[in-house]
């Protein structure tokens, strides 16, 4: 990914969150990647549609710009958006595999801020 990239996607965030604020809300929905796969039966022949170019819309939070900056560079979004809702504890896990494991260039207060992204997300009570 490209330093380009990164700094575009972070200003395009800044400006999302000056205009629109960040407003308590209900928890968000990830959506799907559109078209989702769709599966046909002609015949005796199955049929099965895959999208894996299509990327999945994920919500505006505090959290967004660095979980999208620092996490995109390694995986597709699309893999986190299919994993299940978990709890703080194991998102916590998760990010410090990767920073640990895997040498994500991520600082403690980078990853704070992407845990309580994907835990307002993706997290579990």
């Amino acid at each position: 990914m490209s330093q380009y990239f990164r700094i575009t996607t972070l200003a395009a965030s800044f400006i999302v969150l000056v205009f629109y604020g960040c407003k308590p809300v209900e928890k968000p929905v990830v959506k799907p990647a559109e078209p989702v796969n769709s599966f046909t039966v002609k015949g005796s022949v199955r049929e099965l549609n895959l999208n894996p170019s299509a990327s999945p819309e994920f919500p505006d939070r505090e959290g967004k710009t660095e979980f999208i900056s620092y996490c995109a560079i390694c995986h597709s979004l699309k893999y986190i958006s299919s994993q299940p809702d978990f709890p703080r504890k194991t998102w916590e896990a998760e990010v410090s595999k990767m920073v640990v494991k895997y040498h994500a260039p991520i600082d403690s207060v980078i990853a704070k801020k992407i845990v309580a992204y994907l835990v307002a997300v993706k997290g579990k009570k």
